[in-house]
């Protein structure tokens, strides 16, 4: 008995280490447009800053999804980066991150730091950028719970306007097939998944990038195969970004 009762605290003890602890109970709220913010502590100018950007990219981000101007999108911001990480990785995974994980998406939920905490690896400007990444990524869960994590990322970094420097050394045909972070990571993702969704968007348009999203049926979608896609991309790559 006394072994049972062993496994049974050790096991309560990793399923409410590894649990979401997402409870918006006594938190503020502030409504924009669009937007339910909550928060629990904020100045007035970060909250201004928070419903400048949200509001501003609303409805081009709508228009992308081919939605009304009526979807409400809804905020927490923790106080900071540790607080952020225990809500939504649990106590147990969030000591195994570092500061560079200060945002995501659960259910239709944004959770971010707070901008005036954003940790070490981020500054002000960045969490209200990653605010509006994690908003699509809400979008992006509505249509694929399980999207391809290139299509998903760089659909998420293009809306929310994150272009950055490419590195020179372009991901292969098979990293791009790749679904685990890992490999996304090694393989600059952030940066190259962006330019793969500006050229689909440019090419074949937005209704189809999110069917794609949907099906990542490249052949049902786009009638060319995803290595024929990539093909072209690379064609992309060296004319829009050749220097």
């Amino acid at each position: 008995m006394k072994y049972l009762l062993a496994i049974l605290i050790v096991a309560g003890t990793l399923f409410l280490g590894f649990k979401k602890n997402i409870n918006i109970d006594g938190m503020q709220v502030y409504e924009t447009e669009h937007f339910d913010i909550y928060y629990e502590t904020l100045e007035q100018k970060t909250i201004s800053d928070i419903e400048e950007s949200l509001e501003t990219s609303y409805s081009d981000i709508q228009s992308f999804f081919n939605l009304g101007l009526d979807h409400r999108g809804k905020l927490i911001v923790y106080e900071d980066v540790g607080k952020f990480q225990r809500a939504y990785l649990g106590f147990i995974l969030s000591l195994a991150y570092g500061d560079w994980a200060s945002g995501a998406a659960y259910q239709d939920f944004v959770l971010v730091t707070s901008p005036e905490n954003p940790g070490s690896e981020h500054t002000y400007d960045d969490i209200l950028e990653i605010i509006v990444h994690e908003y699509v990524h809400t979008l992006v869960y509505q249509k694929n719970e399980m999207p391809n994590i290139w299509l998903d990322e760089g659909v998420a970094s293009y809306l929310a306007g994150q272009k950055s420097e490419l590195p020179p050394t372009i991901p292969g045909f098979e990293a791009l097939q790749a679904e685990d972070m890992s490999t996304f990571l090694d393989n600059d993702g952030y940066a190259f998944s962006y330019v793969y969704v500006e050229y689909l968007v440019k090419v074949y348009g937005n209704a189809k990038v999110i069917h794609l999203i949907e099906t990542n049926d490249y052949d049902g979608v786009l009638g060319k195969s995803a290595m024929e896609i990539y093909n072209e991309w690379l064609i992309y790559l060296g004319t829009e970004y050749s220097t």
